[in-house]
């Protein structure tokens, strides 16, 4: 029987890959937006202090070039809102993957 993973879990899981991959890495840095979660009385903080709906739960900046990374669990999908930020990172020329596992990032950041 395959259990699902939360997208908690993954975060955390990405997050320690991506300390030991690219920390101390020359050119690169990244960060993580843990924005879900917390309510609205939360959401409503935080897009206070400007943070966009839909933005991607992770940032690795690599000699100058913005990757953004979304993160879901099993089937999940990208939110309309997802959608729309999408739509302006790709017009600023940015990279975007949605990836469901550890895997999936190392094979991307690879071939990137």
């Amino acid at each position: 029987m395959h259990v699902e993973q939360s997208e908690a879990a993954l975060h955390r899981q990405v997050a320690d890959y991506l300390a030991r991959a690219l920390d101390g890495v020359p050119g690169a840095w990244w960060t993580t937006f843990p924005a879900g979660g917390g309510g609205k009385v939360r959401g409503a903080v935080l897009k206070g202090r400007g943070l966009k709906a839909g933005v991607p739960d992770i940032l690795v900046i690599y000699r100058g070039l913005a990757y953004w990374i979304e993160l879901k669990s099993g089937k999940g999908r990208l939110s309309e809102e997802q959608l729309a930020t999408w739509d302006d990172l790709r017009q600023a020329e940015c990279r975007m993957i949605v990836c469901r596992s550890v895997g999936e990032i190392e094979d991307w950041l690879a071939i990137n």
